[in-house]
């Protein structure tokens, strides 16, 4: 199977040394670990999740790996303001594999929306399809057209989309300014 690969969907985003990032839906950190690369350990990663025991994974990996900029949230991302994070913060936010598992899918693209700078990226990841029980349940997919859908009422934009692996949808957006 050809499962996405955190740092070819990092690379959509150009990420540079010293740039202030946040995962939504980190996990114990795929693609914090990916961002953490792209930035040569330089800079800041918020890694958010609302699972406690994988943000200690999470910990500990980072420790293990050497990424020293990765700080661990728990956090609940479909509210405003929730993160903790202030408006205008940050240059990217990565979202991998995390909206099919929430229901306000709108509320976590406006939170991400309020952190990221104008100029902005954020980053959305999730999958095709079910593929038979290995994805979300098919009631809880996300398809890319809803996703964009999604991202129009957050008032952001598709500036970019990709195939990120054999099951998996990519999409890069940013504000409308």
């Amino acid at each position: 199977m050809d499962f996405t690969n955190p740092d070819d969907n990092v690379a959509h985003l150009g990420l540079r040394e010293g740039d202030r990032v946040a995962i939504f839906g980190s996990g114990v950190g795929g693609h914090s670990f990916a961002a953490c690369r792209a930035m040569n350990n330089t800079g800041l990663i918020h890694a958010i999740d609302v699972r406690k025991d994988m943000l200690e994974k999470l910990t500990t990996e980072s420790r293990a790996n050497n990424c020293s900029i990765i700080k661990t949230v728990h956090a609940n991302i479909e509210e405003e303001g929730k993160t903790g994070i202030q408006d205008h913060a940050l240059n990217a936010v990565i979202i991998p594999n995390t909206l099919f598992s929430y229901e306000d899918h709108v509320g976590i693209l406006k939170e991400a929306s309020r952190i990221v700078v104008p100029t902005g990226k954020i980053l959305v990841i999730d999958w095709k399809d079910s593929y038979g029980g290995m994805g979300p349940q098919a009631e809880n997919l996300i398809t890319e057209q809803q996703a964009v859908e999604f991202a129009k009422e957050a008032g952001l934009k598709v500036l970019d989309t990709f195939t990120a692996g054999g099951q998996h949808y990519g999409l890069v957006l940013g504000k409308n300014i």
